[in-house]
């Protein structure tokens, strides 16, 4: 360790640092208010005579252009600062791609990737234990620090996220900071553009006014609308593997084979429009190129040269990038299992192939933003893709043998149901299926038997779920979902959880009356208090600078941002960065945005904040469990309706207020003060607003004292054992009596938190009603 006297000293010594090791990478979890960020704000806080990035640069005595522009693509999608010579990664940027989490801070990222648990410490503690000086905790502080960055390069490890992102660069020919930074055009081109020189074509490049000027395409891909409902009998999801690059390899679709449509050839000699391109043709220049009956017309009725008379860029870049894959696979199978280096590598490389091949199609169909536009190609791409479905969709339905009805198709998959069949045989109907529409259709166009559906709801165009058996052999099935709320990341994980296990007992017990009573005792739950409020929290992104206050459009997390900001300017979230809050109950009348906290503010409120239960139930639960139920004819909001309201809370979950601490003129007084406290701790019986035991059970004084030291004593034993747990993972540090039992940590990423702080309030709430008994038997 190094110790200076001074930020200049210190500064100097880590430009000395960096320049000795003259790293290729610089990289940290947030590089923009922490990390790299808050050293170069300081260094300009100081006055420095030189830029301190220009100093971290390998250029330090030649000023670049990089230091004068203003990179705003880099500010809300990469690091935005830029050091000549190196590579600046943002890594919760890069996590954002890698990972599907709702929320993106760092004790969540390496719970993902290292599956291990790790605590957050508030600056203001870590400036505590810094400030101390040795004896103080200042060794916590550097600890915490050093062993972020560690966990940092150990995602960074775990993720393969250099290795693979170099393999990218190889592979597409193009440097490593532009496979994290640019688009998929700008791969796509970059391979075309070496294999098109090989063969003396030129890439040509349209205006931006010829790119306006182009025709508009026509052809969207097949998207069926599905027979919404519960489906029993089995369910075959069959999908075209790689259909778009199939379609232009077995049709020799290309920018260089595209001739036009045939009328065009018996025309004057009047221009020829291909895409953003206008071309001069002399009258029967293309009817001479290839006979007519070797065109291949495509089903939006242009032609192409057939692959004997000219083979297409495009066709061939595709032919060779899935043989390579395939080659690539072999290799890696054939490797041992111990070589992790090597098939590290293979894997990188066929998953850049794999990405490559993905989106061709979206090159020639960039309209807007692309540089070479096709709209004949592009429709030629999607209406054959198109045509293959519907063909493949007629031959299923009319094949008298499967007695298939095709429910649900999407660009590229079918979904067919087989009544009354077993399991076993949609698996041998799925594989005659695949193997007949593979026949059916020029090589390499390919149909994979993926999955069988058994059962499964259907809802709407991309929102689906079921039990998926993958073999005839599988036993246990697995629960598969796409689009709806189980997997997706806009509503808090208790919608999520509930709707999943309503899924999985109807799908198991096909009985409605057991998914009924599942959903009513979480709801009890939910009403009494009795949840965990980690499940309770949304996490939505903002974007900070695109609403307009004056229309009322600033959403909640937002609203929660802005306030946040207010008592400190550097907790400003960055652009897509989710900010967590929850809701809890306000005025009558009060919004939204009103009534949403961070879930801090609820935690220390000490019981003046409640949970705001019936909105949770009735805007996030009961619509998503009525989007998939109501297909069943049940009427969830009705079950909601006709359940009985939990009227008291338990004791030990009542606020401090409610306890007989607080009253009329009580600053932290609430109307629980008024209500709730006007039950017994012991037999829930009605007493005194001002006495927490009633008349019968004071006289029975040693019966309610053990009772209540009982229940104080349990509370207490579970508080301690999540201490424990928490001091174990290296939550601790405080100083006890001053910190809830020595812990610091205040993860809002870890379910122990919240039970603990839970924990730790009705621990309180029980030895207070337990003292008031004492003195009230006195």
């Amino acid at each position: 360790m190094e110790v200076h006297g001074s930020e200049e000293a210190l500064l100097d010594a880590l430009v000395g640092a960096v320049r000795a090791l003259d790293p290729d990478i610089l990289v940290g979890y947030e590089v923009q208010q922490g990390s790299l960020g808050y050293l170069n704000d300081r260094a300009t806080t100081l006055a420095r005579p030189e830029p301190l990035l220009r100093q971290l640069s390998r250029t330090p005595t030649v000023s670049s252009m990089v230091e004068r522009r203003n990179d705003e693509y880099g500010v809300l999608h990469a690091s935005g600062i830029h050091v000549a010579g190196r590579i600046v990664l943002n890594l919760w940027r890069l996590l954002r791609s890698e990972l599907k989490l709702r929320i993106y801070t760092f004790e969540a990222c390496v719970a993902a990737v290292l599956q291990l648990r790790t605590p957050h410490i508030p600056a203001w503690v870590l400036s505590q234990w810094f400030q101390g000086g040795p004896g103080g905790g200042r060794w916590r502080c550097v600890q915490y620090i050093v062993r972020r960055a560690r966990l940092s390069l150990a995602m960074m490890e775990q993720l393969d996220i250099t290795g693979r992102t170099g393999e990218m660069a190889r592979t597409f020919g193009i440097d490593f900071f532009s496979v994290l930074t640019r688009g998929s055009q700008y791969r796509v081109e970059a391979m075309m553009a070496r294999l098109a020189h090989t063969q003396n074509y030129l890439l040509p490049a349209p205006s931006t006014e010829q790119t306006k000027n182009q025709p508009a395409m026509e052809a969207i891909p097949l998207v069926m609308e599905p027979e919404s409902r519960l489906y029993v009998d089995p369910v075959v999801v069959l999908d075209f593997q790689s259909l778009y690059p199939s379609q232009i390899i077995a049709y020799n679709l290309c920018f260089s084979t595209c001739l036009g449509r045939p009328a065009h050839a018996a025309a004057a000699a009047t221009p020829l429009r291909l895409g953003a391109q206008v071309f001069g043709l002399p009258k029967g220049s293309l009817s001479g190129a290839v006979a007519p009956d070797k065109l291949i017309v495509a089903p939006n009725g242009v032609a192409y040269a057939p692959p004997e008379a000219r083979q297409g860029v495009l066709p061939r870049l595709l032919n060779e990038i899935l043989a390579t894959r395939i080659m690539v696979k072999a290799a890696m199978k054939r490797a041992p299992k111990t070589a992790k280096v090597l098939q590290r590598i293979l894997n990188a490389r066929q998953f850049s192939l794999k990405l490559i091949a993905n989106v061709t199609y979206g090159y020639t169909a960039a309209g807007f933003s692309g540089r070479m536009p096709c709209a004949e190609l592009a429709d030629s791409i999607v209406q054959s893709g198109r045509e293959t479905l519907e063909n493949t969709i007629r031959m299923v339905e009319a094949h008298p043998e499967w007695r298939a009805r095709v429910v649900y198709g999407d660009t590229d998959s079918l979904f067919v149901l087989l009544e009354g069949r077993s399991r076993n045989e949609a698996f041998r109907i799925g594989a005659e299926i695949a193997a007949a529409a593979t026949a059916a259709n020029p090589p390499p166009v390919t149909l994979k038997m993926e999955k069988v559906y058994h059962p499964c709801v259907l809802l709407t165009k991309k929102r689906y779920v079921g039990y998926m058996y993958e073999t005839p052999k599988q036993a246990a099935p697995v629960f598969d979902a796409k689009g709806i709320e189980t997997v997706r990341r806009d509503t808090c994980s208790a919608v999520a959880k509930m709707l999943e296990r309503s899924l999985r007992i109807l799908f198991s017990s096909k009985d409605v009356s057991q998914v009924k009573e599942y959903v009513e005792r979480q709801w009890t739950k939910i009403l009494s208090g009795r949840v965990s409020l980690a499940d309770f929290v949304f996490a939505k992104e903002v974007r900070l600078g695109t609403y307009r206050a004056a229309h009322g459009l600033v959403p909640p997390a937002a609203q929660v941002a802005s306030r946040a900001m207010a008592t400190d300017p550097r907790a400003e979230p960055r652009y897509g960065e989710r900010v967590p809050y929850v809701v809890v109950h306000g005025e009558p009348g009060a919004r939204l945005v009103d009534m949403a906290v961070a879930p801090h503010a609820l935690i220390e409120s000490g019981g003046r904040l409640r949970l705001h239960a019936h909105y949770y139930i009735i805007k996030q639960i009961v619509p998503a469990l009525e989007r998939v139920f109501s297909l069943l004819g049940v009427d969830v909001r009705g079950w909601y309706a006709a359940l009985p309201r939990p009227q008291r809370l338990l004791p030990q979950k009542r606020p401090a207020a409610a306890l007989g601490l607080g009253g009329r003129g009580s600053a932290a007084g609430t109307i629980d003060a008024y209500y709730l406290s006007r039950h017994c701790a012991v037999c829930d019986g009605l007493t005194h607003a001002q006495r927490p035991i009633c008349e019968e059970c004071r006289g029975e004084p040693q019966g309610a004292a053990v009772v209540l030291s009982a229940r104080a004593a349990r509370l207490t034993e579970a508080q301690a054992l999540l201490v424990r747990v928490c001091l174990q993972c290296g939550g601790g540090g405080g100083r006890r009596g001053t910190l809830e039992a020595g812990i610091v940590c205040d993860s809002l990423d870890c379910g122990v938190f919240f039970e603990r702080k839970k924990a730790t309030g009705e621990a309180a709430a029980a030895r207070v009603l337990c003292d008031l008994a004492l003195q009230d038997f006195e």
